[in-house]
């Protein structure tokens, strides 16, 4: 009889294949996903493993492992950059650091006298300095404000002091800050 006619079909093997059994999601792609993006090389590993684990008809989550090796690769790269560049650069030098506190905590409006630990605090934070042109210009503000002090004790204010602690203190903002 024809299937057309409504007569029932003859037993034996369906043309189709079984319908596949419920896969779950990998649990490998879930935390390697998540670990991407703050665990780097172990979320990159989850990951990998888990590609694997969701390969044909196994469990699902491929998307998810796919993109947990992508995020790892870029955020171990992005944090690889930022190492390299912070270890190159001046910003961490201790003489950057305590200078800058140094030329904060200095308040124009206070007593001239309160000057000399201003001074002082730029010497001893050249002394500290790892790097040569973070010492230089530690050294070179401390000299500004040293003429600028012998300046106000004497009345005689060099006419370039503004200057100089602008450009030097310019030099300081660019060695010791990102960016």
């Amino acid at each position: 009889m024809s299937v057309y006619q409504g007569s029932p079909q003859p037993a034996g093997p369906s043309m189709y294949p079984p319908p596949p059994p419920n896969r779950g999601t990998s649990v490998l792609a879930i935390v390697g996903f998540i670990l991407a993006f703050c665990g780097g090389p172990l979320g990159f590993i989850l990951s990998l493993v888990a590609i694997f684990q969701t390969g044909r008809d196994r469990k699902k989550g491929r998307g998810l492992a796919v993109a947990g090796v992508v995020i790892s690769l870029v955020m171990m790269a992005g944090s690889t950059a930022a190492y390299i560049a912070l270890s190159n650069s001046t910003v961490l030098d201790p003489g950057c650091t305590d200078g800058k506190a140094a030329i904060l905590a200095y308040d124009p409006s206070a007593d001239p006298k309160e000057l000399q630990t201003t001074i002082d605090a730029l010497n001893a934070a050249a002394d500290k300095a790892k790097d040569e042109d973070v010492r230089d210009a530690m050294r070179a503000l401390a000299d500004d404000y040293a003429d600028m002090k012998k300046g106000l004790e004497t009345g005689q204010i060099p006419d370039d002091i503004i200057g100089r602690i602008a450009a030097d203190a310019a030099t300081i903002d660019q060695l010791c800050t990102v960016g």
